[in-house]
Formats: structure tokens, sequence, C-alpha cells
């Protein structure tokens, strides 16, 4: 009895010392009185307002509780709330002597209790997020820290999680529901993991997860949708919000964690700028991709200040009298004597918003080469421009094109700007204050790829557009069956643009029958291999002087 009273003592004794509330140094101060007795686990319940707070002083929650003897001691209330102190044996069987050393134990530990429940209450803000209630940076680093020193990391598994479209949810319900909104969504993440796993928000829509390997159909099921829903104005609006993940699965027990948040990283930019799937596993080949990536954009500007981008100007046709009526100005880029075309190069440029610099240059080297023609005599046709949805957020985007067009003094109907779809709601609605700036001050407006987006006839009831250009999809399942699905939509499209006013345009028209069975739908301009291929500035210019095919 005295040796086990020395253990005793010296255990209080170094609990005695803390300033703060520290997990790891009460689990070394109790480990030789839970070994002692014969404890498999000890856990202290301390009480908050609305929940509470467990913490194992020994052991773990994976101790098997049955058959075992167990020993519970309820503090005294205080404020309402009591703190508890729970003992599990590892088979031992306690005496009457034995559970009275426990009750004064756990009586003299609850002496400490208040100060445990303060600074555990302090501990919770220092390491929750208190937007969302999930841990915070503090918290991750808390968490792995234990992993690392009790050598089980490798057995775990991380993930770096982005929402999709989370800025759309803001916009349609307000930055207030949509912090209830992202709270609703960390809840949910805490639900599909256990206790040994932590959800953790580093901050804004990111979180990441510390997951056990065994539980990664988990992580990737999450990914493909989580509802939530949002109260506005008396109305319940429901979203499924699909996330991107960078995941690394530990391999070495002592990993570091700065590490692996780097193999998070780079992973889910490797799943935003070059993966069609929304999960990426960290390897060497997607590090060495994405500083290939990081690199490849570097070269943009000097691309750009050393006139490294050319533009090719693809004929538009009128097919019932074979006559050229229009043109699109298409982009290449000459990176070291080596052609690169827009698939390329585009969809990297729009994800790091780069694409708006681009099309700026376009617009000014068309109404450049549009100048020549001009000054030599020739009669130029309207030639369309592509301009991205990144400048949707640009308000001076329409007093920009008109500053570069009358630079080079073209008139405005001789431009035309190109713009695609899109399926988010405030886009349309910003498309739209673009739209109509661009029709005020003279010039025509197309959409491009239409029929294969979600929000093809949105846009056409709520925007009033010139032309629309015919997705190359469409034609190339293009035959003379007049009941083939692909024909049927396509026949329905084109009538309905007759009826609004609406120029069609096909574009990817290659071969004679696609261009017969087009003009049998009554689509009579046309853009594709069949008449011209892309065309540099000087066979253009002669393309000018002749424009009967």
């Amino acid at each position: 009895m005295n040796e086990k009273f020395k253990l005793i003592k010296q255990s209080f004794k170094m609990l005695e010392g803390l300033s703060v509330f520290d997990e790891e140094v009460i689990r070394e101060a109790v480990k030789p009185i839970a070994e002692v007795y014969g404890a498999a686990a000890i856990m202290l319940e301390i009480p908050f307002r609305s929940n509470k707070q467990i913490f194992y002083l020994y052991g773990d929650n994976s101790v098997d509780i049955v058959g075992k003897q167990i020993f519970t001691y309820e503090g005294r209330r205080r404020a309402g709330v009591r703190t508890v102190i729970t003992w599990i044996s590892s088979g031992t069987i306690w005496d009457d002597e034995d559970l009275e050393d426990l009750d004064f134990i756990s009586t003299t530990a609850c002496t400490l209790s208040e100060k445990l429940r303060l600074d555990a209450m302090a501990n919770s803000y220092y390491y929750i997020d208190t937007v969302t209630g999930v841990s915070n940076n503090n918290g991750l680093g808390r968490f792995v820290s234990k992993l690392i020193r009790r050598g089980i990391f490798h057995q775990y598994g991380c993930a770096l999680l982005d929402i999709i479209g989370f800025s759309y949810v803001n916009k349609k319900v307000g930055f207030r529901t949509g912090t209830k909104v992202i709270k609703q969504y960390a809840s949910k993440l805490k639900e599909i993991f256990g206790a040994d796993e932590l959800v953790a928000r580093p901050g804004g829509d990111n979180f990441i997860i510390i997951f056990k390997k065994s539980n990664i159909d988990k992580l990737t099921n999450l990914v493909s949708g989580i509802d939530v829903k949002a109260r506005v104005n008396s109305a319940t609006m429901r979203f499924t919000l699909t996330a991107r993940a960078g995941i690394y699965m530990v391999n070495s027990p002592d990993q570091t964690f700065d590490n692996v948040v780097s193999y998070l990283s780079t992973s889910l930019n490797y799943a935003k700028s070059y993966s069609r799937t929304n999960v990426v596993y960290y390897n060497k080949d997607v590090e060495h991709k994405v500083i290939e990536h990081k690199e490849f954009c570097q070269k943009f500007k000097n691309a750009i200040d050393k006139n490294e981008f050319y533009v090719l100007y693809q004929p538009k046709v009128y097919t019932k009298n074979n006559t050229l009526y229009g043109a699109e100005a298409l982009v290449r880029w000459n990176n070291d004597g080596k052609v690169i075309y827009p698939g390329d190069f585009v969809e990297i440029f729009e994800k790091e918003h780069l694409i708006s610099a681009l099309d700026f240059y376009v617009l000014e080297q068309t109404c450049r080469d549009m100048r020549s023609w001009l000054d030599n005599g020739l009669e130029p046709v309207t030639v369309s421009v592509n301009f991205s949805n990144d400048h949707l957020g640009d308000d001076e985007l329409v007093d920009r094109i008109i500053a570069i067009v009358d630079k080079y003094g073209i008139d405005h109907h001789l431009i035309e700007i190109e713009m695609t779809e899109t399926v988010d709601v405030y886009e349309i609605n910003r498309l739209l204050t673009y739209v109509n700036g661009l029709h005020k001050n003279g010039f025509t407006v197309a959409i491009d790829d239409f029929g294969i987006g979600y929000s093809s006839l949105l846009m056409l009831q709520n925007i009033s557009v010139d032309v629309l250009k015919i997705d190359k999809a469409f034609i190339a399942e293009l035959t003379g069956d007049a009941e083939k699905r692909e024909n049927i939509i396509l026949r329905h499209i084109i009538n309905m643009a007759e009826e609004l006013g609406v120029e069609i345009v096909a574009e990817g028209v290659e071969t004679d029958e696609q261009r017969s069975n087009l003009t049998d739908m009554h689509c009579h301009r046309i853009q594709g291999y069949f008449y011209d291929k892309p065309l540099f500035t000087d066979a253009f210019r002669l393309r000018l002087s002749a424009k009967t095919y």
C-alpha cells in the first residue's frame, strides 16, 4: 500500500506543477498509477454548458469493456455540472481495498477538476474553429503531433478538401446564411469520421481530414456530394456540395506534417488544373506536373511581351452563294519554334486567371490586322474574338474593348465578341449587363459552343444575343437520318433561333454530307475545314480579295 501511495504522491506532484492543461503530461503522470492498479483505461469527463469533453488519461477508446470491471466516480456538482472519472480494469479484479484507493485517488483528482475544466475550455477556444466547431490549425497540429509521438501516423491518410463553387452559395443565400451552410457541412463531415480521426478547417471553404486508411471509401464518397440546406426568407434551399480532394497516404510514422501539407496542396492543385477527376493522390509524377504547370504559366508574361502569340482567321461562309461573310480570330503560341494549340493552354490560363490578358492581346492584333486591310483598300468582314467568362467580374470590360477598337479606328459592327455559356446565375446576370453594354455601342455578341451546357435555354430566355454557334460535337454526329436524336435536337435549335431572330453558325463542318444536311435544316452559315482551315494574315488578305469559293 505504501509503495502504491508513493506513486500516487509522485503523480499528483507532477500535476500540481502544471500551469496549463497538457494532456500528454497528465497521461505520463497517471501511467504508473494505472499500471499498478491494472487499469486498461482511465477517462476524465469535463462538463461544459452544452456538452462534455472526454480525455483519456490512460488508454483510449479502443478498449473492449465487455466483461471488464468498471469504477465510476462523480465529483461534487458545481454550477449544475460535475466532473466524472471512470476506471476500466484490464482484467484485474479490484477488491474493496483497491476500490477505496481508487475512490481516494479520484476524490483528490477532482480537486483539480475546476482548473482542468477552465483550462480545457480555454483549450477548446484555442484548438477549435469558432465558426464550424471542428478543429482549427492549432487543433490539427496537436492531433497530428500525438499520432507521431505514438508512432501510428503511418496508419492514417490525410486529405485537403476544397468545396466546388461555394461562392455561388454565398451569392445565392448571402454571407451570413452561407456561414451556416459551411457549419452544417462541417458537422456532417464530423459525423462521417470517428473519434480517433479529425476534421479541421484551416480557413474559407477548405477542410483537412485525418482519417484511418481503412476509411478511405468514406473520404472518396463524400467528395461526390453532401446535402445541406438553408432557410432564406421562409423558404428552404437545398444544395449538394461537391468537393475536390488532394490525398496523401502517410507511409512513415515520423513523417513531418509540414511535408504532408505540402503534398496535399500539390495534389489539390493538380485536381483543379489537370485531373478530370476530383480526387488526386499525391505522388512524384503529380508534383512534377504541378511544377511544369507553374513554369508554363510563368512563361506566359514573357510570351505576351515577346509577341509569341499570333492570330489566324478561320473563314465563315454563307452557303447560299458560297461567299465569305465573316471570320473567327484564333490564337496560336509559337514557343521556341514549337506551335502550341489553344487546347493545351487556354484551360490552364483560365484557371490561373491569365486568359483575360490573352483575350485583349488577340483583340488588339485583330484590330491591327483589320486596320491594315482597310488601309490597303480591302473590304473587311466581321471578325469574332473570343472572350472568357473570366472577364465577367470586370466592370470596365466594355470600355476596355471600345478603347482598343477605337485606337485603330475600326467600326464597332466589324467586331463580334464571343462568349461561352454559363450555368452560374450570378454570371448570367453579369453577362446580361455586359451584352447590353456591347449592344449600345454597336458590337454584336455570339454565344460559343451552344447546346452542350445546362443553361442554354436559360441564357436565351434572359439574354438577347445576336449569334449562336452550334458546338462541333453536334456536327460530328450529324447524318441524313432525320429521326436520329442529335439531328432532332439540332433541327429544333435552328428553328428556335430563326423564330427568335438569332443567327445560327455551325462550326466544325468538315464534309460535304454535313454541309448538305445543315442546309437542308436551313442552317446556311458554316465554319470549318470543308471550306477553309484557319488562315495566316497574308492568306486571309487574299481571301478578302476573292470572297467567293
